[in-house]
């Protein structure tokens, strides 16, 4: 039988020697890189198994990846691409791929996710422009979607201009707060806790890739977990800006699946059945432990973030690696059955547990305030100091911390609603015993490491 010519197509902002050797190691018959960065690659020899297509901007994309559909026509091209606002382009590919005809938009766009899945998630919500949002009343939308809502755009980041109303002083507010520039998704407000799981659809199952806990400021808020201190000091910047951020996200195994929540699953497989979806799927949800019952969040056509480094420290696997197995080689060996049509990864190396930690700013910070708080800029590291200083505060020891960092020239961090260009955010690792303790303690560091208010 003729082998598959594959293509794996991905974007890069560098190409260093480790990547071209990443690239070139891969299974696919040939790796086109769409080149975002500087045209002066320094990497002086690129095998001729990578392809690399210079990219200038947002328009050359979609004419670069046309050029490589019309180059390559006996090749079963595979995308790679990260960030929700390239996740249209990769639908777009597996459509050119697999014939199908995926609408993007139910992915990306709040209000398209949710008339898809309401079959399902059955969760009251209206469609607003930023005018009606303005001139609309708390009571009639509370008649409808109860006293607790959220409001938030259709089409950005969830952490971005949205809020949760529970009174009609609260929602004259935020008409102050909301942008004009976007349309707005008013729904009604889901309880619980938050989890997030990333899993690749191929002919009709699905493949689960990582099972996490993640921890939204909302819920600490909800929890009344703030100390009193804290919210005298942040408590009015987290109501305007932090509610829905993220702090923690953390691994979970798959045995800690619940009935519910693998029923649920199921029913989202039905779904992307339906349309014959095929690539990857990074989903949020609420499970309300008490009430025994789900809630979908949203979710989008790509990895959640850093979830790639979760699945390759905890399960051996190279994500660039998975649609070749299951789409190209068709090879399953590597997973074992769930429940009926859901798998998950077999292989999982023992006391290795990961969590990713994101931080941020109540205004710009310059780099050399933060090392301040070390108490010993030239002497310490920041990455020992947080050793040292989960030790001391928490008693829990890390094996390992890796630092995820952009600033600006200047070596200034913004607030992530003035300017999304700037981060400083690590992924801990811990053995299970540590692991155990940090879960327990998870709000008290939240607390006291999300603005670095080290004490």
């Amino acid at each position: 039988m003729k082998k598959t010519k594959s293509c794996l197509l991905v974007m890069s902002a560098s190409i260093s020697a480790d990547k071209i050797l990443q690239y070139s190691n891969l299974p696919y018959t040939k790796v086109c890189i769409l080149y975002i960065g500087k045209r002066d690659i320094t990497v002086k020899k690129i095998p001729t198994k990578l392809e690399v297509v210079f990219v200038s901007d947002g328009n050359d994309l979609t004419r670069k990846i046309k050029y490589i559909f019309q180059k390559h026509l006996e090749y079963k091209i595979i995308p790679h691409f990260t960030w929700d606002d390239n996740s249209r382009h990769a639908i777009k590919v597996y459509n050119h791929s697999f014939g199908t005809k995926i609408d993007a938009k139910v992915f990306k766009e709040k209000d398209k996710m949710q008339k898809f899945l309401w079959d399902i998630s059955r969760k009251e919500y209206v469609k607003m422009s930023y005018r009606d949002v303005v001139h609309s009343d708390y009571a009639m939308l509370a008649e409808q979607l109860g006293a607790q809502f959220i409001v938030k755009p259709t089409n950005a980041s969830a952490s971005r201009s949205a809020f949760k109303v529970q009174s009609e002083e609260e929602f004259e507010l935020i008409k102050g707060k909301i942008s004009r520039w976007y349309e707005y998704l008013i729904e009604e407000y889901i309880g619980g806790e938050l989890y997030s799981m990333d899993f690749f659809v191929s002919e009709g199952k699905m493949y689960l890739l990582n099972y996490a806990r993640e921890v939204a400021m909302i819920e600490l808020s909800d929890k009344k977990k703030f100390s009193k201190e804290f919210l005298e000091k942040y408590g009015e910047e987290l109501e305007k800006h932090f509610n829905f951020i993220l702090p923690l996200a953390y691994h979970l195994d798959f045995s800690q699946l619940n009935k519910i929540e693998l029923n649920f699953l199921e029913e989202l497989r039905k779904k992307l059945a339906e349309i014959d979806y095929r690539g990857v799927i990074h989903l949020e949800y609420k499970y309300d432990r008490k009430l025994k019952k789900i809630g979908f969040i949203e979710w989008g056509a790509r990895y959640g973030g850093y979830r790639s480094t979760f699945i390759k420290k905890i399960y051996n696997t190279d994500i660039l690696k998975i649609p070749y197995y299951l789409l190209i080689d068709q090879d399953t060996s590597r997973f074992q059955v769930l429940k009926n049509n859901i798998l998950c990864i077999k292989e999982q190396e023992h006391n290795v547990n990961l969590i990713r930690v994101k931080t941020n700013f109540v205004e710009t910070t310059n780099f050399i305030s933060i090392l301040k708080k070390t108490w010993g800029i030239f002497e310490t590291s920041l990455s020992q100091f947080l050793r040292e200083y989960y030790v001391r505060v928490f008693g829990i020891k890390i094996k390992n911390i890796e630092f995820y960092v952009k600033y600006s020239p200047l070596y200034n961090f913004f607030p992530f609603y003035h300017k999304q260009a700037t981060k400083l955010d690590y992924t801990l690792e811990m053995d299970d015993a540590n692991f155990e303790l940090f879960k327990k303690k998870k709000f008290q560091i939240i607390e006291k490491t999300f603005f670095h208010d080290y004490r």
